[in-house]
């Protein structure tokens, strides 16, 4: 009889084999039966790939993972054209929390492939990004417990020690206050809440051809959802799916729905101070992305190549 591994030994045992036990033994539970269960790529959870039906995922206990992406889960379903996974069942076992959801058709989105594929059919995928979103954002969401001006107040207060423990070039780190100071005016502190997926990029979607036409089969792991000003989603879309690739950027907006005439530095100024306030930002990673010698540019020329639509 295997041991459970105890919440205090998750990180240390992250990669142990006795998982896949733990994972029979859940799916047992349930009485899900399977005949290939797969190990997904490494994140912050455990996560397991059931046949081609199903996604069992056991969250880490060091965050609130579980408890926002069951929420998620429930308040998205129906509300968006972009397909999504339906929960079929959830418990806890030895104090980790996991969700059982239906796996979603079609393959990742490597940014590697991203850059080979004709401008038509990226933009295509980002319009279809865009739409979905938009149908997300509308709906109220009032019953999705989540303080936004709390959290951003938690994102202000870090901003800057964020990027020193990321290894953000000096120079950022003495103009991001005055920086900040100059642009956090330019986000609204009264706003229309929107419930956001918050960490879209190619590892949490699916794309699949049919027709001849690629398409989003999927968009999942909603663990760092969460409601507030809209602009904080495209956030993750901008710095991990198109940064530095300003035509495209602008063709997501445009399919958003913003006019052109607002597809402007202002803008571009509201998104790098977004940037900044990422929960998950490092600017050194978003510059290396770009070119090797972008670690050494200025805040300033940094956010012109970053968003480069303005």
């Amino acid at each position: 009889m295997f041991k459970i591994p105890d919440i205090n030994d998750f990180n240390r045992t992250f990669d142990d084999r006795v998982w896949t036990s733990v994972a029979a033994t859940i799916l047992e539970r349930h009485e899900v039966r399977f005949s290939d269960l797969q190990r997904a790529e490494q994140g912050e959870n455990i996560v397991f790939l059931v046949d081609q039906k199903f996604v069992l995922k056991i969250y880490t206990p060091q965050k609130n993972g579980y408890k926002r992406e069951r929420r998620a889960l429930e308040f998205a379903e129906g509300r968006t054209s972009i397909p999504i996974p339906s929960m079929v069942d959830e418990g806890e076992i030895a104090g980790y929390n996991y969700l059982i959801t239906t796996r979603l058709p079609g393959e990742h989105m490597s940014r590697q492939r991203w850059l080979k594929l004709d401008s038509g059919v990226q933009i295509g995928l980002l319009t279809q990004l865009a739409s979905g979103l938009k149908q997300l954002h509308k709906h109220d969401p009032k019953d999705y417990q989540f303080n936004w001006p709390q959290f951003f107040a938690i994102q202000v207060d870090s901003a800057v020690i964020k990027q020193v423990k990321q290894g953000g070039n000096p120079e950022w780190i003495r103009s991001m206050p005055a920086y900040l100071a100059e642009n956090l005016p330019l986000i609204p502190s009264e706003t229309i809440d929107a419930f956001q997926h918050g960490d879209v990029h190619f590892g949490n979607m699916q794309v699949i051809e049919k027709n001849g036409k690629l398409e989003i089969s999927g968009l999942f792991d909603f663990a760092d959802s969460l409601k507030g000003f809209h602009e904080y989603e495209f956030i993750a879309i901008g710095v991990l799916m198109t940064q530095g690739q300003g035509e495209l950027q602008r063709e997501f907006f445009r399919a958003y729905g913003y006019p052109d005439n607002e597809i402007d530095e202002t803008l571009r100024r509201r998104m790098m101070t977004l940037t900044m306030l990422y929960e998950y930002s490092s600017l050194r990673r978003y510059a290396e992305r770009l070119r090797p010698e972008a670690v050494t540019y200025s805040l300033e020329k940094l956010e012109r190549e970053i968003w480069s639509f303005a």
